[in-house]
This record gives C-alpha cells, sequence and structure tokens, in this order.
C-alpha cells in the first residue's frame, strides 16, 4: 500500500468511527485527491503576484500595496469566477469583485484584514487544473503584521497545519532575511519544508545590469551560483531567474500596444539608442511622436528591459501580439520555472501531498487529546507506523539529508543518491531512459541493493550516512519488486 493510499484508509477509518472529526478527516482525504497546492513567497515588492500571474496567463492577483496583498489568497480552478473570504471564525463569506486594469479588485466590505483567514479565488483556467497557486504576504521582516501571516501559513508549527505541499521562494538577492526566513520553516522532519519541495526564484532578473538586453544571461550565472552554495541549496532544491513582469505581459500582450511599440521603432536608430539609455530619456517629451503616457503606460507593462526586447524582436519580424508575446515569455524565463516545476513537484505530486496530510492527521490527534484521548493516541500511533514504514517518506528524508549536507558524501555518490531519492521513475532512479525494459530495472536495481547494502554497513560512517545508505538499498528494494 502506498503512503497515499495508507493516509486515505486513517481518514476514511476516522470518517467512520468519530463523527465529531469526520467533516476535518474527509477534508484530509480530498487533499490527496486534490491539485497541488504550491505557495509563492518572498521579500516586500519581489514579484510574487506578477509570478502568480504570469504562472496563470491572466493579470489576476492585484500587484499594488491594497489591502487584499497583506492576506494568503488562493488561486484555483472553478466552474466559475467567484471569489470568497475563509474568516478567522472558520465562516466563508463570498465577495463583490470586479476587474481594475485587469487585475482583481476584491472588496471586503464591512471585513478588515484581521478577520480574514484567506480569500479563495476560484478561476476557469486550464493552467490552474493540476495546480493551486497561493500568493503570500510580502516579507518586510521576520516580526511585522506580513511576516507572521505568511509564517503562520508555510510553518506547520505556527499552527496552520501547513497548508502548502510545495514552495517558490522569490528572491531580488539573497539576503541573510531571505536565509532567516526560510530556515524559520525549514523542519527536518520528513512531513515538513525541505529543500526536495522548494524552488528558489531570482526575481526581476531584467534589472540585474541596468535591463541590458544580455540582463537574463547574467542573472542566469548568478543565480547557478547560489545554486551552488552549500546554504542556499539546504533551502532549494534549485535557484532560476526570472523577468517576471515580461512573462506577464507577454502572456496578456495586446495588438494596441504593439501598434504603440510599432511608432516607437519607427523613430531612426539614433533618437532610439539615446531613449533607451534611462526612463527619463524614454519619457523626454520630445523624443517620439508617441504621447509620453503612452511610453509611460509600455514602461509600466514591460520596464524598460522589456522595451529594449521588444523593439529587438520587432525588428527581426516580430510585429504582432500574437508572434511578439511567445517571445518574450521566451526571453523571460518563466519556461525554465515552469520546466523546474514540472521537473521537482510534478512527478511527486502525490507524496507531496501525502506529507501535508500526514503533518495534518498529526495536528488533528493533538486537537482530539483532550476530548478524544484514545482516539488521538490510536490515530498518533498510525501516523507514526505510516511514517516509519513508507519508503516514499524514507527517500524524501534521504534525499533532504543529502541535499542539505547533513550526510556528508563524495560528489560522484551524491549526484547518485539524488537522482536515486529523487527520481519520478524507477527507470530514471537507476540512471536508464525513458521506457528501458523492466529485465534492465530490476537488474540495475539488484545491483543498487548490494551496493548500498555493504555502503551502509561500514562501522566508521556518520549515522546520517547510513540512514542515507540504508534508504538508497530499500528503494532499490522497491524498484526491483515494482513498488
Amino acid at each position: 500500500m502506498s503512503v497515499s493510499d495508507a493516509v486515505v484508509a486513517i481518514t476514511t477509518r476516522l470518517e467512520r468511527e468519530e463523527p465529531s472529526v469526520a467533516e476535518a478527516a474527509a477534508a484530509i482525504r480530498r487533499r490527496i485527491e486534490g491539485s497541488l497546492q504550491v505557495a509563492i513567497a518572498g521579500r516586500v515588492k519581489a514579484g510574487k503576484s506578477t509570478l502568480l500571474n504570469a504562472m496563470v496567463g491572466e493579470r489576476l492577483a492585484p500587484t499594488d500595496a491594497g489591502e487584499c496583498t497583506r492576506i494568503v489568497s488562493w488561486y484555483r480552478k472553478g466552474t466559475s469566477y467567484q471569489v470568497s473570504a475563509r474568516l478567522v471564525d472558520g465562516t466563508e463569506r463570498p465577495l463583490a469583485f470586479k476587474r481594475q486594469d485587469g487585475a482583481l479588485d476584491v472588496e471586503l466590505g464591512d471585513l478588515s484584514g484581521r478577520q480574514v483567514r484567506w480569500l479563495d479565488v476560484r478561476w476557469p483556467a486550464s493552467t490552474l487544473d493540476t495546480i493551486t497557486l497561493i500568493d503570500t504576504p510580502g516579507i518586510a521582516s521576520l516580526n511585522d503584521e506580513n511576516s507572521r501571516r505568511t509564517r503562520e501559513f508555510l510553518d506547520p508549527d505556527e499552527g496552520a497545519g501547513g497548508d502548502a505541499d510545495a514552495v517558490i521562494y522569490l528572491m531580488r538577492h539573497v539576503h541573510a532575511a531571505d536565509v532567516a526566513f526560510l530556515e524559520a520553516f525549514m523542519d527536518r522532519s520528513v512531513a515538513a519544508s525541505s529543500p526536495v519541495n522548494a524552488v528558489g526564484v531570482l526575481s526581476r532578473a531584467d534589472e540585474i545590469g541596468a535591463g541590458r538586453l544580455d540582463a537574463i544571461e547574467s542573472a542566469g550565472r548568478i543565480a547557478r551560483r547560489y545554486a551552488a552554495d552549500p546554504q542556499i541549496r539546504g533551502l532549494c532544491a534549485s535557484v532560476t531567474p526570472l523577468a517576471g513582469l515580461l512573462a506577464e505581459t507577454g502572456l496578456t500582450l495586446r495588438e494596441d500596444e504593439v501598434a504603440n511599440l510599432r511608432t516607437l521603432a519607427a523613430a531612426g536608430p539614433d533618437v532610439l539608442e539615446r531613449m533607451l539609455l534611462s526612463t527619463d530619456e524614454f519619457c523626454d517629451v520630445s523624443s517620439s511622436d508617441l504621447t509620453v503616457e503612452l511610453r509611460r503606460e509600455l514602461l509600466s507593462r514591460l520596464g524598460m528591459f522589456g522595451v529594449r526586447v521588444s523593439l529587438q524582436e520587432l525588428a527581426a519580424g516580430a510585429n504582432t501580439a500574437a508572434t511578439l508575446g511567445p517571445k518574450l515569455v521566451a526571453r523571460s524565463g518563466l519556461s525554465e520555472l515552469r520546466r523546474l516545476i514540472a521537473e521537482h513537484f510534478m512527478p511527486r505530486s502525490r507524496i507531496l501531498k501525502a506529507r501535508t496530510a500526514v503533518q495534518a492527521l498529526r495536528s488533528l490527534a493533538a486537537t482530539m487529546r483532550s476530548t478524544h484521548p484514545d482516539a488521538a493516541v490510536k490515530l498518533d500511533r498510525e501516523v507514526e507506523q505510516l511514517e516509519a514504514g513508507a519508503v516514499e517518506f524514507a527517500r524524501m528524508r534521504g534525499a533532504h539529508l543529502v541535499t542539505t549536507g547533513e550526510a556528508r558524501v563524495a560528489d560522484r555518490e551524491r549526484e547518485e543518491l539524488e537522482r536515486l531519492l529523487l527520481a519520478g521513475t524507477p527507470a530514471a532512479a537507476m540512471g536508464l531512459a525513458a521506457g528501458a525494459p523492466e529485465e534492465e530495472i530490476k537488474r540495475k536495481a539488484l545491483e543498487g541493493v548490494a551496493r548500498w547494502r555493504d555502503r551502509a554497513a561500514d562501522p566508521l560512517a556518520d549515522p546520517a550516512v547510513v540512514e542515507v545508505f540504508e534508504t538508497a538499498a530499500r528503494s532499490c528494494e522497491a524498484f526491483y519488486v515494482g513498488n
């Protein structure tokens, strides 16, 4: 039985035997069956809402500093357009909303931000079929109200029950506050956040190098350096650069905006070169036949980097929204982030959701101790047995120990172990191509069992290293028998 099936069995038993917690148990069961819940976190002005809009493909999340940006907001697939507030007292209230400059303008009415636990936005977008995106308030410091809301949401120990299955963390540069915040909700236990379910994004990457045409390439070199840093590697599976504004605009580009860009491009090369030196020169009244207001709107939608890229792509022949938009998205870095999500999160979506569900079961047991102590003890025991016996959780913990450096192994072994413990398929875990014959997978798995058992038998090895080697052997055994 897989760990997901075991969680479903436990919640089904609770629904049948414990009426007082049946609703909560059913909600945990639905978590396993629902979409992957990915939180977007980062410091103030890191570009979280812009990234969310780019990933959805619509300008939904407000990017200004209004009341709603200080509230955790869920964006998930719906059959119609709906927004509601989940209140601190456990009730739900529908909210009125409208589109303001493309983004949602949600009216809280007589509600204050402190009364709202989170906003629930249901939207019929195909991009939300398999993933729920959660926009969290910006982190100004470790102590302010916004940081408290985000910390409570992301950290199971703060009382939220661990609602996020995975985290995308945005940073403009790696500040001490970024590291401190990530470490604050990073736990070494199986069911909590770890580098396995966290990806770092070097956001607003187009601003690196003053928005030069090679800004993304420069940001990519910085991101690779961060990804190789042991401290950052212990907090994020990878780091990738992103020009979020360019991605968002590329996906929502309008024909009138392209027409305005064509008007700009009609100016002489010398005039364009001077205009692109700075925003002041760009908005100079005498610089172009295009009005200053329209030029400022282009800057708000594209930034100076985006304007430069757009003019370059126009000169290459992309002169409509249908042709220019995809070019901008391709230059933004969004495709690489989507690839990371597809490779790091989606293949292990079910186990990531099971981790969150296990944490929720622990929280449920804690709430039952005062009223149903015997049932709480039984539930705790079931969860402990589940965590101890699940090879999927053991693989996650082993990957965590290797990735964070807690288990110190040789570089060659580290790469092999990460592949074995993190790969989404048995063939990939064994270092084989997709579609490899089952006999070949079994042969490689059997070799792995013998090898890693031998490595785990080293009497001088560190306990963390022994645990990793034993987990590698268990993983190979599971692949051999087809689990």
